[in-house]
């Protein structure tokens, strides 16, 4: 199975991205906040796939996730993949409290290196950066961390 196969374009823009919905893709919670994202990166000119959960021993999985395997995030299902990047989105369930950001970075950070969170209530980014920084002491591999804020997208955290 080609996992080009297993996703159906759901919009493309003039800079060449697009935006790809997995085959069996069901409506979560959080899917209007990804979309939002997939069109920021998208309009930036990258393929941008939402995924939904598969059992690892589908040939699904293989398909879209199978680069995972012999890595820490073997058998887990990112939310999305850009530019062949695989990245999670975490976002709260209210009421919302500035520790929430640490735990949905430790939530997030067990799907994938590459993290998005839902940061829309404001926790401030000096907090955030000294929770990534805590982090890196204790050897957890963190590439990526971006924040989605009131319908946009930026880069908090990249590691050089």
């Amino acid at each position: 199975m080609v996992a080009r196969q297993l996703f159906s374009l759901h919009r493309e823009f003039p800079g060449g991205g697009k935006i790809e919905i997995m085959e069996g893709y069901v409506k979560k919670s959080d899917h209007k906040e990804l979309l939002a994202i997939a069109r920021y990166f998208a309009e930036k000119g990258d393929r941008v796939q939402i995924t939904t959960g598969v059992h690892f021993k589908d040939e699904k999985y293989r398909a879209v996730f199978g680069r995972l395997d012999g890595t820490p995030y073997e058998r887990k299902c990112p939310d999305l993949i850009i530019g062949g990047r695989f990245y999670e989105y975490e976002s709260f369930v209210p009421p919302f409290k500035r520790e929430k950001t640490g735990n949905m970075l430790s939530k997030g950070l067990k799907q994938s290196s590459r993290v998005i969170i839902n940061n829309n209530k404001g926790a401030s980014e000096r907090y955030i950066r000294r929770n990534i920084h805590e982090r890196g002491n204790f050897k957890q591999d963190i590439k990526e961390v971006w924040l989605y804020e009131k319908g946009k997208v930026r880069l908090l955290y990249k590691k050089q």
